[in-house]
């Protein structure tokens, strides 16, 4: 299954997947690693572990890791993808 949480800017979607990755052991995927750690400790969240867009591509294993993707569209900038949209299921 795949949690997806779309909300207006600064509604707490940052928050909700630090705590995520807490209850499920995963990764947070994000832009600046530093800065998303000072988030966390603003939070009171601690021991999430964090890496960058880069790191993930050149390290994850998706057969065996945990990851949550903070900012897809910036993401999707990293990579090169010159997506205009996109549709899924809720």
């Amino acid at each position: 299954m795949t949690t997806k949480i779309i909300r207006e800017p600064g509604s707490g979607k940052t928050k909700e997947l630090m705590i995520l990755c807490l209850r499920d052991k995963a990764t947070l995927v994000c832009a600046n690693p530093d800065a998303m750690y000072v988030k966390a400790d603003a939070y009171g969240l601690s021991n999430i572990h964090i890496i960058s867009y880069e790191d993930y591509l050149r390290t994850s294993n998706l057969e065996s890791d945990k990851y949550y993707l903070d900012d897809i569209d910036e993401f999707l900038k990293k990579i090169g993808c010159n997506i205009l949209g996109f549709g899924g299921n809720s």
